[in-house]
């Protein structure tokens, strides 16, 4: 009984599944923030705690990497994250500048799941998954930590610097949204005046 209940739940509430989509046209950055956030926390409740996503993160990454979902691979492709297909039978988007494909998502929560099984499987982000266990199993998140070892998600040399400075500007803006003691202390210390 048990068992059936937990698969009814997850096929009713998975946004794999239901398709789960949100819009962000009437207030395009807040709904944006807001979107992106409810997806990583639908796809976070249904994979174990070691496998999760800190979801500040997730949409910091998701505007350093769709220009706030304006891109034209956010739009035509709801690819908010520049995940690369690397298979051309796949649908996909292709690069105006390059031969780079982009993956197409069928809604904007698939491009959520995708980014999280990328930070979960892709050997580019061992370092990634080794900081975020420890810090599942000591219970002590450093979000800074955790972004540090986010260097190898693109080529851009400064990109961890602006991540940083994306999340923490989330947290002091949507502070309704994203909690966190420790991102407020960081931010209080290390601002520039």
């Amino acid at each position: 009984m048990f068992k059936e209940l937990c698969a009814t739940l997850f096929l009713l509430c998975n946004p794999m599944i239901n398709g789960f989509d949100f819009s962000y046209d009437i207030n395009p950055r807040d709904d944006f923030v807001k979107g992106i956030a409810e997806c990583t926390l639908i796809n976070n409740a249904f994979i174990p705690p070691n496998e999760r996503v800190i979801v500040a993160i997730s949409v910091a990454q998701a505007i350093l990497e769709s220009d706030w979902g304006r891109s034209r691979f956010a739009k035509e492709a709801n690819n908010f994250y520049g995940i690369i297909e690397t298979d051309i039978t796949e649908p996909h988007i292709k690069s105006l500048r390059s031969d780079i494909m982009l993956k197409v998502y069928g809604n904007k929560c698939e491009s959520v799941s995708d980014y999280i099984d990328l930070l979960n499987t892709s050997s580019a982000f061992e370092e990634y998954r080794e900081i975020r266990i420890k810090q599942v199993l000591d219970d002590n998140v450093n979000v800074p930590e955790v972004i540090s070892s986010l260097k190898n998600y693109a080529v851009d040399p400064e990109y961890v610097d602006k991540l940083l400075f994306v999340t923490l500007g989330l947290f002091r803006k949507y502070p309704h949204i994203f909690k966190s003691q420790e991102i407020s202390e960081y931010y209080k210390n290390n601002k520039k005046t």
